[in-house]
C-alpha cells in the first residue's frame, strides 16, 4: 500500500472504503455478544458528527466545550456520589487507570520502590499502567464468587504500598470485589485506593435503584479515593470518552503538568493525551441530558432482562453452566463437555465475534443494548447445537 501521487474521486474512495469495512461484524447485527461497547446514541453520534474538530486539549480555544467537560464531570460526580469532584475526562478507562495509578505514586514521592495491590481479576489496562510507571504490581487472591479476598490483601500491605486497587464489574463476570472491606483496609493505613467501574459505573447504580442489588462501590465509601467509569460503554457515548473523578484536589494536581507553549487554561493539562476529541465529551453531556436517570435505569432494566434470558437458556442446556449467579449484565459461561476453544472456532464461523476470559475458562457474554432478544435466542440457539456436538477424538 502506497500514497498515490495523483488523488482518487471521492466515489472511488467511498466505494473502496465500503468494500474493505465489509468484512467488519458491526453492533446493528448484534453478532459481538462479547463487547463491553455498543451502538452509541443517536442523538450523541449526531452531537459527535457536528462538532468532530473541537479540541478538549485546547480549553482556551474552545471555553463552551471546556464548561460542558467540567458538567459532564459534576453529573457524573452527582452518579457516584460526590458532590464536588476533581478529575477529568480521558480516552477509556485505561488511561483512566494509569493516571489513577500515577496519582498514587505521586502522592507518595518518598517511596522509591512503589508496589499498587490488586487482585488477580483486574483488567489488563492496570498491568499496563505498572509497566509504564514503574510500579510493582502485586496480585492478590480472590474468592470462590471470583471477588478480591481480603485477608491476602492486609498481608501484602508493606512500607512500599502506595495505593489498592478494586473493581467494580470485573471483565471476566461483572463481578463487583467487596469495596467497603476494602476500603476500611485503606482508611487504617492511609493508602490511597482506586476503583476500576469503568463498566460498572453506568450499571450498579441503576440495578440498586432497581432492586437487583445493594452495592456501595464509588464515593459513598469513605476509603475510595478515586474511581474511573466510561461514559462510551454502557453510558451509550460514542468511543472515545472516559471519565476519572477524584475526591481530593490534591490528587488531581499530582497528575497536572503545565504546558509552556499554551495559554490560559490550556497550559495545564490532567490527562496523558494532549490534542484529544472534545466531540465524544460533549456528546456524552447531550446524552446524560436526555436520558436523565429515568433512561438510564430502563436501559439497564432492559439489559438485565436479556440476562436474565441468558441465564435461563443456560439453565436449560445439561452441558453448559454459569461461573456465578449473574451480578450485572454478563454472562460466565462453562462448558461440560466441548473444549472452549472448539465453541468458539465453531460460534465463529456462524458469524459470532466471541471471546473468552480465563477466571474461570468460560465464554463471556456481555448484554449490551444491541443484544436483542432476537440475537439473544439466535446466539442461544447456535450454542446449543454446538456445545451438545461432542467432537470425535
Amino acid at each position: 500500500m502506497i500514497l498515490d501521487e495523483q488523488g482518487l474521486d471521492e466515489e472511488t474512495v467511498a466505494a473502496g472504503l465500503n468494500s474493505l469495512l465489509e468484512r467488519d461484524i458491526t453492533y446493528f447485527s448484534g453478532h459481538p455478544i462479547a463487547s463491553m461497547s455498543t451502538i452509541p446514541h443517536r442523538l450523541g453520534a449526531e452531537v459527535f458528527s457536528k462538532t468532530i474538530e473541537r479540541n478538549a486539549g485546547r480549553l482556551y480555544t474552545f471555553k463552551g466545550s471546556a464548561n460542558i467537560e467540567q458538567e459532564v464531570i459534576e453529573m457524573i460526580g452527582d452518579l457516584l456520589y460526590l458532590e464536588a469532584p476533581f478529575g477529568t475526562t480521558s480516552s477509556g478507562g485505561t488511561e483512566s487507570n494509569i493516571l489513577a495509578m500515577l496519582a498514587m505514586r505521586e502522592s507518595k514521592k518518598k517511596i522509591k520502590k512503589p508496589e499498587v495491590i490488586a487482585p488477580k481479576t483486574v483488567h489488563s489496562s492496570i498491568d499496563k499502567a505498572a509497566w509504564i510507571l514503574g510500579i510493582k504490581l502485586i496480585k492478590t487472591g480472590i474468592d470462590k464468587e471470583f471477588k478480591a479476598s481480603i485477608r491476602p490483601i492486609e498481608k501484602r500491605i508493606s512500607k512500599n504500598t502506595v495505593g489498592i486497587i478494586a473493581t467494580a464489574g470485573t471483565t471476566y463476570l461483572g463481578q463487583i470485589d467487596p469495596i467497603e472491606k476494602i476500603g476500611k483496609i485503606a482508611i487504617e493505613n492511609k493508602i490511597p485506593m482506586h476503583v476500576d467501574a469503568a463498566f460498572g459505573g453506568f450499571v450498579i447504580p441503576f440495578l440498586n435503584d432497581l432492586g437487583l442489588g445493594s452495592h456501595s462501590f464509588d464515593f459513598e465509601v469513605r476509603g475510595v479515593t478515586s474511581v474511573s467509569i466510561d461514559p462510551h460503554k454502557m453510558g451509550l457515548a460514542p468511543i472515545p470518552v472516559g471519565c476519572l473523578l477524584f475526591r481530593s484536589k490534591r490528587h488531581l494536581k499530582v497528575v497536572t503538568m503545565k504546558t509552556p507553549y499554551l495559554p490560559g487554561a490550556s497550559s495545564k493539562q490532567s490527562s496523558i493525551l494532549g490534542t484529544r476529541p472534545a466531540a465524544s465529551v460533549l456528546a456524552t453531556w447531550a446524552i446524560m441530558k436526555h436520558l436523565g436517570r429515568v433512561g438510564y435505569r430502563e436501559m439497564v432494566r432492559e439489559c438485565m432482562n436479556r440476562t436474565q434470558l441468558g441465564q435461563e437458556r443456560v439453565e436449560d442446556n445439561p452441558l453448559l453452566k454459569l461461573a456465578i449467579e449473574p451480578v450485572m449484565n454478563i454472562l460466565g459461561i462453562e462448558s461440560i463437555e466441548v473444549p472452549l476453544d472448539t465453541i468458539v472456532m465453531e460460534m465463529e464461523k456462524r458469524g459470532w465475534r466471541m471471546a473468552t476470559s480465563p477466571l474461570p475458562p468460560s465464554l463471556r457474554l456481555v448484554v449490551m443494548p444491541h443484544v436483542s432478544t432476537g440475537a439473544m435466542n439466535a446466539f442461544f440457539n447456535d450454542l446449543n447445537e454446538v456445545s451438545t456436538t461432542v467432537p470425535a477424538d
